[in-house]
């Protein structure tokens, strides 16, 4: 598995292996949007709305933590994150909800790895849209942040990676950190089958014993990110007109800063998840499966009240 940001963790086992593309594009994610691309997340741990209703002040907080705001950044800050939550709701929801009752219905039977590679890029079309929507706005928010904003949010952005790479490394130091893993995925797999065989947990411990902690790999990338954030947003781009494309890019596309050390452990780490997720849904009883649907079921159901207000 990847590098663990305990801020952005999956809620299923399928998120396990979906939640990789939400985590790589984690530069952005720990900007401002990681509310916002957790939106899916957080509204299926809270029926009633309560989380999901109240986002764009959870994220105003969020981002209110990184960087200091004047009066002015911080209604404009407000006003768009109430726009973003407002389209969110009437525009992808559904969608979502759609998305979420198709794969209820595809795992009715074991798949195959073009079913399981289509599950993931509908899904990496769901995050993109986002991110699309999203981006323009808060590139034009950076614009307007002073150098000294600047500084204090890439400084604040950078402690953040920091403490999370040190708990990864403390994790490998003290080999605890595979244990962990397979951990989390056998109780999220329980919670979304109801039940974890012998046979499954097997599966499981095999395949995470194959995985490549990219703590070390990711932090670079950050690092990089950061880095060519401050030059575009401190003079160091010309000419001037390109500033805003500039930034408009590393909001979109940050995975073009990754080093290739990382995009290599991410594609081998995805093609290991691909096949534990291959062989464990081979071994899902029927029991299992029926549980799995229902769940997957009751959050679209969720999903779709949550879009209607």
């Amino acid at each position: 598995m990847s590098h663990i940001d305990r801020r952005s963790r999956s809620t299923s086992w399928l998120g396990n292996v979906l939640g990789q593309i939400v985590r790589h594009r984690r530069t952005w994610h720990c900007l401002i949007g990681a509310p916002l691309l957790s939106m899916l997340l957080l509204a299926s741990g809270c029926s009633s709305g309560f989380v999901y209703n109240r986002l764009d002040t959870f994220a105003s907080w969020y981002f209110e933590s990184l960087v200091s705001l004047n009066d002015g950044q911080r209604t404009e800050l407000r006003a768009w994150l109430e726009r973003t939550l407002n389209w969110h709701r009437q525009s992808e929801l559904t969608r979502y909800a759609t998305f979420l009752s198709d794969v209820a219905t595809t795992i009715a039977h074991p798949g195959d790895r073009t079913t399981y590679e289509s599950i993931r890029q509908r899904f990496e079309g769901l995050v993109t849209d986002l991110l699309a929507k999203t981006a323009p706005e808060a590139s034009e928010l950076l614009l307007r942040l002073s150098p000294q904003q600047v500084n204090e949010l890439l400084e604040n952005l950078a402690e953040k990676t920091r403490e999370s790479t040190e708990e990864s490394a403390t994790a490998v130091a003290t080999n605890k950190w595979q244990p962990k893993q397979t951990k989390d995925f056998t109780r999220q797999l329980k919670k979304w089958t109801g039940s974890v065989s012998p046979e499954q947990r097997r599966i499981i411990e095999k395949h995470v014993r194959q995985l490549e902690p990219t703590y070390s790999e990711w932090a670079e990338s950050q690092q990089a990110w950061r880095d060519a954030l401050r030059e575009t947003l401190t003079g160091g781009v010309t000419p001037k007109t390109d500033v805003p494309r500039r930034v408009l890019v590393l909001i979109e596309d940050p995975n073009r800063q990754w080093t290739q050390a990382y995009s290599l452990k991410v594609e081998r780490n995805r093609e290991r998840y691909m096949e534990l997720f291959g062989e464990l849904d081979a071994s899902l009883s029927a029991r299992q499966r029926t549980h799995l649907r229902a769940e997957l079921t009751k959050l679209s159901q969720q999903l779709t009240a949550l879009a209607r207000g």
